[in-house]
């Protein structure tokens, strides 16, 4: 069995770099696999399900999701801090599942907890309080009937917020917090975490349980693979190579 996991893509139009990465991905690395999570921020800003008629970039990344989900690969989504106001009619558009914001699979023998890993910086207690809010119902419910003006001002100042904070946080406030990577290990009674968001890449041993944390796609350091019960960092395709 061969299962993909990414994060942090944080396409958009104006990054053709990224989104040619992400094209070859699909194209020459994706088809065949079994299961491809994609655990966050897959779109640098989401402004709703409802503007993906409008949206004719976000067609083209569909459009590639839609492939695969016919070939047979299960396609399954977890939002992230950028993508928030995705849903299941973006899930179901691309053939694929909306999943709850912590999840637990089954690898083999082992149970693996996937989550964003937002949750988990809880150092940064600005940034929770306003995770608290976006990701509640009641935004959710008035946002996706916002018209597209005021859900792009939104977003851009929800984007310049977001850059004024990083600048002035410490490196330490902004990763993942020893506490609640423990308390979120205790919970779900797993040895296996598998998360994104602090764009920190590491394949680590905690009291005898393992975390992995997932490359966003503006570094050169790989997406992760698992295959007949190993763990494996493949390098991003080249597609002058292929």
């Amino acid at each position: 069995m061969r299962i993909l996991f990414i994060s942090d893509l944080h396409l958009k139009e104006s990054d053709p770099v990224t989104t040619d990465r992400f094209f070859t991905f699909m194209d020459h690395v994706a088809p065949g696999a079994d299961a491809l999570y994609v655990m966050g921020d897959l779109f640098h800003v989401w402004l709703g399900d409802a503007l993906i008629p409008d949206d004719v970039f976000a067609q083209s990344v569909i459009a590639r999701f839609t492939q695969l989900s016919r070939a047979k690969t299960k396609l399954s989504f977890i939002v992230g801090n950028r993508d928030f106001m995705l849903g299941r009619p973006f899930a179901s558009a691309c053939g694929g599942q909306l999943l709850p914001q912590q999840f637990i699979i089954e690898l083999g023998a082992e149970r693996a907890l996937l989550l964003h890993g937002d949750e988990l910086c809880t150092d940064d207690v600005r940034y929770q309080r306003a995770r608290k809010i976006l990701r509640s119902s009641l935004f959710k419910f008035v946002g996706d009937r916002l018209p597209y003006w005021i859900r792009r001002q939104i977003g851009i100042r929800l984007r310049n917020a977001s850059k004024v904070h990083k600048a002035n946080a410490s490196m330490q406030i902004l990763d993942a917090n020893r506490d609640a990577i423990n308390e979120t290990f205790a919970k779900h009674h797993v040895n296996l975490m598998i998360h994104g968001h602090t764009h920190r890449p590491i394949d680590e041993i905690i009291d005898g349980k393992r975390r992995i944390v997932l490359s966003d796609w503006q570094q050169d350091y790989g997406y992760l693979e698992w295959i007949d019960g190993e763990f494996c960092v493949r390098p991003w395709p080249d597609k002058t190579k292929l």
